[in-house]
């Protein structure tokens, strides 16, 4: 098993993609914890890890809120002596669509600033408790708006490439603790939005401005990738497995790329 013994926290554990890595990680032998807001919504995905015969524990937090957040991993790192993988998997509604003119200054910062406070935030919370003897890694899933330009998206640009450049720069503070530093860049996922993920709201809003269904406009997508499709939750999830592993272990400060080619950088 890749991850037999480790001890994974999935931030977001309750959403379509930490649910989905739950699942992957649990399969490879990881001690798993999925946090997020509410508790129902993480029961119904550690039950369903439960019932593939996984091990899974549970508890809810707000990302956003530091204090909260260093104190439940702190709790968590004493019981479980230590944390070896990290995942972010946590979302924030946005605004994306909007041009210049018509976008105000609280609008395009919710694509930048929940995403670089919870990154920061979680970052700051589990460090103390990687690496060292056992290497450590902290993994980012970030949507691949940061290399691409598209009207409209100020915002969400613009934090996708904070993202992104926050996870290089910490990897080269963390190195010398034994901690690796990982982002996933996915696009829209194949199964997220019957999953329950939030971008089906996003993908709802961009389907009906150019009068299409979900289905279709995810159809369009997938003709602007190289490989003409999208990538699956069960895909993201077992990239991120992988990244976890010891196989991995010569991996960090960099974006491994899951778009099906839709970004090539």
């Amino acid at each position: 098993m890749l991850l037999a013994g480790k001890v994974a926290i999935i931030f977001g554990g309750s959403g379509a993609i930490g649910g989905a890595v739950a699942h992957a990680m649990a399969r490879e032998g990881a001690l798993v914890h999925l946090a997020a807001r509410h508790q129902d919504k993480l029961d119904a995905v550690a039950e369903s890890v439960r019932a593939q015969g996984g091990t899974v524990s549970t508890f809810t937090v707000d990302v956003l809120d530091e204090q909260a957040t260093q104190r439940r991993v702190a709790q968590l790192a004493e019981q479980s002596h230590g944390i070896d993988v990290v995942v972010n998997a946590t979302g924030f509604m946005h605004e994306q669509g909007k041009h210049l003119e018509r976008l105000s200054l609280a609008e395009f910062r919710q694509g930048i600033d929940p995403f670089l406070a919870a990154q920061f935030i979680i970052a700051k919370s589990t460090a103390p408790y990687l690496g060292g003897r056992r290497q450590g890694v902290m993994l980012t899933v970030v949507a691949p708006a940061a290399a691409m330009a598209m009207p409209g998206h100020l915002g969400h640009i613009v934090g996708c490439a904070a993202t992104e450049a926050f996870i290089k720069a910490l990897a080269s503070e963390l190195g010398p603790r034994n901690i690796r530093v990982l982002g996933v860049r996915s696009h829209a996922i194949i199964g997220a939005v019957e999953a329950g993920s939030y971008t089906g709201e996003i993908f709802r809003q961009k389907a009906q401005a150019m009068e299409l269904t979900v289905d279709e406009w995810l159809g369009g997508a997938a003709q602007g990738t190289l490989l003409k499709q999208l990538p699956t939750l069960e895909q993201v999830a077992g990239v991120i497995t992988f990244l976890a592993a010891d196989a991995a272990g010569a991996m960090t400060a960099t974006i491994v790329n899951v778009t099906a080619g839709a970004t090539l950088s």
